[in-house]
């Protein structure tokens, strides 16, 4: 669906500054394309804008990347063919910081993602851990040990420890790295 006209912000970037990533093949193959999303997204420079061709419309990802200053303007080829820019527009770019860590002390935030389908257990944490302030810590409540989020959170700098302490529960404790 392609609500209203494209975004100005998106008619004055040529081609060559758009990068295209298609997951469509991804998604029809049950692999997970978050992870190779998030990529793209850090290899954006400043003045470039990500493409993601879908076979649905990548709601979660609105939030996600708009948490990172990214505005979105989604088109709708076809039942199963979605298109969506996410480009920095000014508007996004004072997006509100993360709320500090209360002075009280670290706190435990708890989510528990069982039970849900690829991709909205990655897309849950990712935005929980937007949120973590200094000495907070999210425990992750999952039913299996989500390989993919692992490389993220790694390269992201957190600090994670997983443990399986009863069938069907692996929990994953998320905080910050102090380095």
């Amino acid at each position: 669906m392609t609500p209203g006209a494209r975004p100005r912000a998106l008619d004055e970037v040529p081609e060559a500054r758009r990068a295209h990533l298609d997951v469509r093949e991804d998604i029809r193959q049950g692999r997970e394309p978050l992870a190779r999303i998030m990529a793209a997204v850090k290899a954006l420079g400043g003045d470039q804008v990500l493409v993601v061709r879908a076979p649905f419309e990548p709601i979660p990802l609105y939030d996600v990347l708009g948490k990172r200053g990214f505005a979105h303007w989604t088109e709708r080829h076809a039942p199963d063919d979605w298109s969506v820019s996410f480009y920095r527009d000014p508007a996004t770019r004072a997006w509100p910081p993360p709320a500090p860590a209360t002075p009280a002390g670290p706190r435990r935030t708890i989510l528990d993602v069982r039970g849900l389908e690829p991709p909205q257990p990655m897309v849950r944490v990712l935005q929980e851990i937007d949120r973590l302030g200094p000495g907070a810590e999210l425990e992750v409540r999952h039913d299996r040990r989500p390989m993919f989020l692992y490389p993220q959170l790694d390269e992201a700098g957190f600090v994670h420890e997983t443990d399986e302490p009863e069938p069907g529960l692996v929990r994953i404790v998320i905080r910050r790295g102090t380095g």
